[in-house]
């Protein structure tokens, strides 16, 4: 299983055509064996199976025939196999998807039909997001990638042996090939390109032509690159660069599959953009979707500069993953794979209320999200934060809020929302959001001042380490008189001024976090009483005028 690639040019075709019109003289080394049934002989098989009657006294004298009216049947002949007389094939559209276009003759461009059987010569070009599978009569198969233009140019195959002869034209952009092994039996697969010609009798490969230069990644077989500057054969896992005017590259060994062991069979978000694990010597990497269970035509194909899966938006289903590294070269690697389920949507709503990370002091919290549709259902969950079963669980029809069925002692909670459409079920869930359950802040208990001082106390709060106190002569805090830490449930006052005073207090749980201020209470401290003395003291002059 060799292909072989040189460079195309009118001198080589019309080379090929003197070869093949010599063939009629001469045997080939590859024959096709015929088994003989009763009625045979030389002018009827000429007739039925080869290029020319006349190939008849050819024939007899090949096999050395010596009645030319009758052969034993059972006897087995040797055809040359450029003798046998070729039929059209037709190619099946396999699969498409996206942009991709049929040109055939002079009929407008079109898309083509999963199924339709296609007669050379016939056009086929996909755009950035299109892709097409071609399944030739032998079994081979030809996966069209995006931003591609092939033309195929002849499809026969032999009216004995059913042996394919099938040659394309490849414009630009590349194509992934299966072709059906085909030993000697004189088949043949060539892919022309304006650099090159590939004849391949049975492998898998790659090929990618761009402007004056081609790039051959084998990966089933052996690849023969030649043009007029040299050649070389690239082996199994070997690519080779063909650049118009240069001898082909030397082979190199294709970097190996990357490892996907860490990528989930569950893909929820979607465009997906997932980390891979770097190949060593990647300069680029190439993911590649295909709808089903078997790789037959590229619903989604992207490349990536940094080490990561990346593939766009698809419908929910099945797929199959396939993902390479590609070296400075250009040159595409031995492919990961594996099979991968999207379920995407519908997608999960935005949550409003509780925000993420806020606070709320209600028993039972109420929560909002976004709706899609008066007729969508909704799916809330709420946990406590690093409890894996929920505290409620439960559908919701024709709504976007709720409010919690049970009260929620003080602590973290978390909540998520799934939407569920009216024919597809339920989605994927939204991702949780955190919230807190706090009990409001502390009242205080003020009893009344003493000589400017105050003991002031509150009601502990569960879950609290500390609690931070203010009191200011005015209600918005701004400058307060005192802002204090203590890790009890008191705190005393010295020398306050006479007048109205404000105070409040916040507790401060176990993990730093900060609570809500309590409501804010007043207290006034009275004008000292008068001193006795100073009432003799005003005497004294009035002592003097008697």
């Amino acid at each position: 299983m060799k292909l072989q690639i040189h460079r195309a040019s009118p001198l080589g075709h019309g080379l090929v055509l003197l070869l093949l019109s010599g063939a009629f003289g001469c045997a080939s080394a590859a024959d096709f064996v015929y088994t003989v049934q009763p009625g045979d002989h030389p002018w009827n098989l000429a007739q039925r199976y080869l290029k020319n009657p006349v190939l008849a006294l050819a024939l007899r004298q090949y096999n050395h025939i010596p009645d030319e009216r009758h052969i034993p049947p059972g006897t087995r002949l040797r055809i040359p196999t450029d003798w046998l007389k070729l039929e059209s094939a037709q190619v099946r559209v396999a699969a498409v998807v996206g942009d991709t276009h049929l040109v055939s003759g002079q009929a407008a461009a079109r898309s083509p039909e999963v199924g339709e059987l296609l007669q050379a010569p016939a056009g086929l070009q996909t755009g950035p997001t299109g892709s097409a599978s071609l399944e030739f009569s032998d079994g081979s198969r030809v996966l069209v990638r995006r931003d591609t233009a092939v033309q195929l140019r002849s499809t026969q195959r032999r009216v004995l042996g059913k042996v394919s002869m099938v040659e394309l034209e490849l414009l630009q952009g590349s194509l992934e090939n299966q072709v059906t092994p085909m030993g000697t039996s004189g088949g043949r697969f060539e892919i022309r390109t304006p650099a090159a010609v590939a004849a391949v009798r049975g492998t898998q490969f790659r090929v990618y032509a761009q402007k004056d230069s081609l790039r051959t990644e084998v990966i089933e077989g052996a690849v023969k690159v030649a043009n007029a500057s040299g050649q070389v054969t690239a082996s199994a896992a070997q690519g080779s660069v063909a650049e118009a005017g240069q001898s082909p590259s030397q082979p190199v060994g294709l970097l190996p599959a990357p490892a996907l062991e860490s990528l989930p069979e569950r893909i929820e978000r979607l465009p997906i953009d997932w980390p891979l694990p770097p190949v060593a010597g990647a300069s680029s990497y190439r993911t590649q979707l295909a709808p089903g269970t078997q790789f037959v035509v590229a619903e989604s194909d992207e490349t990536s500069p940094a080490a990561r899966i990346r593939a766009r938006d698809v419908e929910d289903g099945n797929y199959v993953l396939r993902v390479r590294a590609i070296d400075a070269q250009g040159l595409e690697g031995l492919s990961a794979e594996r099979s991968l389920v999207v379920h995407a949507r519908p997608e999960p709503p935005l949550l409003i209320e509780p925000a993420a990370d806020g606070a709320t002091t209600a028993p039972r919290p109420s929560f909002r999200w976004t709706q899609a549709a008066p007729n969508w259902r909704y799916h809330l969950q709420i946990s406590a934060k690093g409890q894996p079963a929920p505290l409620e669980d439960r559908d919701l029809a024709n709504t976007a809020s709720a409010t919690a069925q049970q009260d929620l002692p003080p602590g973290q909670y978390q909540w998520r929302v799934a939407a569920i459409h009216p024919q597809k079920g339920q989605g994927p869930w939204g991702d949780a959001q955190s919230f807190r359950r706090v009990l409001p802040g502390p009242g205080v208990d003020i009893p009344p001042p003493k000589d400017g001082s105050l003991n002031l106390r509150w009601t502990a709060q569960p879950q609290t380490t500390k609690y931070r106190l203010q009191v200011d002569i005015d209600t918005t805090f701004a400058s307060p008189q005192t802002d204090a830490q203590t890790d009890t449930t008191q705190y005393a006052l010295q020398d306050l001024a006479p007048g109205v005073h404000y105070v409040r207090v916040q507790a401060i749980g176990e993990d730093g976090y900060t609570g809500p201020w309590g409501g804010t209470q007043s207290f006034t401290v009275p004008e000292p009483a008068p001193s006795p003395w100073r009432a003799l003291l005003l005497l004294i002059p009035l002592l003097g005028f008697f």
